[in-house]
């Protein structure tokens, strides 16, 4: 699906986020110190212009084997890629008025969290590129800032407040996918057993392997619902797919 479809009457609101959640505070517990080394992905895209603002970018791999990785971004696109290593490596790119955000990255049990905080100012913002194994649990939120998924195999929770959800060769099991101001658009390689779509103003367009069939439920409030897959109320595939204000296309992939 062309992405530029996915973009709703929120999307230009990015600035304006970046404005109202520069200061906030996210916290996160503490965990084993972090191991650092090699290189990492391919760099981010802030989502933000502005004049007069500075950019750094910080990358670095985590060497300790993790089973779940915890992606935060306040203000800024975040992307995560799945790839065959064993390692994660994360590329940091930020964007501020004044004084650096204040990133972290943590590690409890088996679980990594990366995240930031920001000094009062007029921008704050980071973007994230990650690249983990492929069959971890990944969790993204932002909240200004779109999320993009690729090639991943283990269970999926993405949020965008404002931005858009783009997922493409997912795998997993379990994904659940929520955009309150924006669209999502998901593909996968594999049926999965549960997928939830939700947006509150955007498309949901999703694309499911077609071997299968599924027990769906599609509900646009105030839009078009349509639905292309096989169809059985007692399928162990669910998808569940709401929008309330856009379109809803579920189709079988080729």
């Amino acid at each position: 699906m062309d992405r530029i479809r996915l973009l709703s009457p929120l999307a230009g609101l990015g600035i304006l986020g970046c404005l109202a959640l520069t200061g906030c505070h996210v916290d996160v517990h503490a965990g084993s110190p972090v191991k650092i080394s090699g290189q990492a992905s391919a760099s981010p895209d802030s989502g933000i212009s502005v004049p007069g603002t500075h950019k750094s970018a910080t990358v670095y791999r985590i060497t300790s084997p993790v089973s779940t990785v915890v992606v935060i971004s306040h203000v800024g696109n975040i992307t995560v890629t799945g790839g065959s290593g064993s390692s994660t490596s994360v590329t940091e790119q930020a964007t501020y008025s004044k004084t650096r955000p204040d990133t972290t990255r943590t590690i409890s049990g088996k679980t990594l969290t990366v995240t930031y905080t920001c000094p009062t100012q007029l921008v704050c913002a980071v973007a994230y590129a990650v690249q983990v194994p492929r069959g971890v649990t990944v969790r993204a939120q932002a909240s200004a800032g779109a999320v993009t998924l690729s090639d991943l195999a283990g269970n999926v929770t993405a949020t965008a407040k404002i931005g858009i959800i783009y997922a493409t060769g997912l795998s997993g099991s379990a994904v659940s996918l929520t955009a309150d101001g924006g669209g999502i658009s998901a593909s996968f390689t594999s049926a999965p057993a549960t997928l939830r779509a939700v947006a509150r103003v955007g498309t949901v367009d999703l694309h499911v392997p077609g071997s299968v069939a599924y027990k769906v439920s599609a509900d646009a409030h105030v839009g078009h619902a349509e639905v292309g897959v096989r169809q059985s109320s007692s399928s162990g595939h669910l998808i569940t797919a709401t929008t309330d204000v856009g379109s809803i296309n579920v189709s079988a992939s080729t």
